[in-house]
């Protein structure tokens, strides 16, 4: 599964960061949430074809599919085949150029083409040529449909007639590129059960046709057969779970609590969500020191919202820190949210807090907090000012830290019961404070 690039920042002073996103981050993600009569060349699509008349339009109202991310969201769009020439759209992402490729999405067909091969409607570009490849074709026969797939051929490999019209159906189109130039496989999973892990496709054709060089973009395309179909919530990603099975993720933030920071997050629909795993890393930290800080179990499948928290009550070593997570299924397979990078609103001078728990027996913590690049000590003694021992005695970055004391002398030896003081020296700074050991 892969990781996400997306660094997001949260400088925390009275505010929070709020973003709408997938948890398992799509390519793309298109429900066309536009003002209905609108040419989606006025909304991030692109005219490929020679032709501009029968622009492709955004459509009133949605398709809705239990269980999928993308139903019932927003409006629509129509692809309309004519005989007569007609604007063919598309969209761009980020390309791919190894693995697997996966675009999800809804068709409702109100009539389709008899043509001997029927006609494909949807495929997939490179970022720089218009040639399709990975056709999805539509057929009719009799009151029913088949739904087709080529690599780039015209002759498509159809399912069985078994489809009906003016129903709705979750169509997601693979695209698996390999190592030679003409050996890439393409997929069609029809209606495919979404309660678990990628089943079997309902079609797969490997024709000789060479191979695109990446997947960059989507294609709509009003072809020449008569076919009109209603297309909606489009998913592109570069897992299964990315594309038709993701918990989706629409909020996650972080606000500050005193010295604590509270990440909230917000999920609208869960399949066997086992739950999360939250991660920290400071940025002194190498790239691969993520630290997990807790467990947030999930509800498993869930079309509702949820709402999430955790509190990272001592996010010591430093004043920004960088949280994720990770999300978990029940089977085991996991993927990571995009990063959200918080920086505390800090005093502008150190500071010694209160040790905790206090009283205390038999150890106990104490948490300071270093505004800049400093040599630090941190000392105990007791009432009559004779050293105990040293808990620090080195440089350190700025940033919040917190130290334990397991009521031991510099010797090893167990202190009695007393009251202590600590010492917190960072440069010219220096403040005591007392604390009580009670056995």
């Amino acid at each position: 599964m892969s990781k996400f690039r997306i660094f997001l920042n949260v400088f925390i002073f009275l505010s929070f960061l709020f973003f709408t996103n997938s948890l398992f981050a799509q390519l793309l993600t298109e429900e066309f949430s536009y003002t209905a009569g609108q040419t989606l060349t006025s909304n991030g699509w692109t005219t490929y074809s020679a032709s501009t008349t029968n622009p492709v339009l955004v459509t009133s109202g949605s398709l809705s599919y239990t269980n999928y991310p993308s139903s019932g969201t927003g409006n629509s769009t129509q692809v309309i085949g004519t005989s007569s020439s007609s604007e063919d759209v598309q969209k761009f992402f980020t390309s791919q150029n190894s693995g697997s490729i996966y675009v999800s999405f809804l068709v409702n067909f109100s009539t389709a083409t008899s043509a001997a091969n029927g006609d494909y409607f949807f495929g997939l570009q490179s970022s720089s040529s218009t040639t399709f490849k990975g056709r999805v074709y539509i057929k009719e026969s009799g009151p029913n449909i088949a739904f087709g797939l080529s690599k780039a051929g015209t002759t498509p490999t159809l399912t069985s007639f078994s489809y009906s019209l003016s129903t709705t159906y979750l169509l997601v189109l693979k695209y698996t590129f390999n190592s030679s130039s003409s050996d890439d496989v393409i997929n069609l999973f029809v209606n495919p059960d979404l309660s678990g892990t990628e089943p079997l496709p309902t079609l797969t054709n490997i024709d000789a046709a060479s191979d695109l060089t990446n997947v960059g973009a989507i294609a709509l395309r009003q072809g020449t057969a008569a076919y009109n179909v209603t297309i909606d919530g489009i998913r592109v990603a570069t897992s299964w779970s990315q594309a038709p099975l993701p918990v989706e993720l629409i909020s996650f933030s972080a606000i500050q609590k005193d010295n604590s920071i509270v990440l909230n997050w917000q999920t609208v629909t869960e399949i066997n969500n086992y739950g999360f795993d939250v991660e920290r890393k400071s940025p002194f930290a190498p790239l691969s020191s993520w630290v997990k800080i807790g467990f947030v179990a999930g509800h498993g499948n869930t079309n509702t919202p949820q709402d999430y928290t955790f509190e990272d009550k001592n996010p010591v070593g430093g004043t920004t820190f960088y949280y994720r997570l990770k999300q978990i299924d029940v089977d085991g397979k996991f993927e990571y949210s995009d990063i959200l990078q918080v920086t505390l609103d800090v005093p502008n001078k150190a500071k010694l807090m209160q040790n905790s728990p206090n009283p205390f027996n038999p150890s106990t913590s104490i948490k300071f907090f270093i505004p800049f690049q400093s040599d630090v000590t941190i000392k105990i003694y007791d009432l009559l000012g004779r050293e105990v021992a040293t808990l620090i005695n080195k440089q350190m970055n700025k940033g919040f830290y917190i130290v334990f004391w397991n009521g031991k002398d510099k010797y090893g030896n167990t202190v009695s019961s007393s009251v202590y003081l600590y010492r917190l020296t960072a440069g010219n700074f220096a403040e005591t404070k007392k604390m009580t050991l009670l056995k």
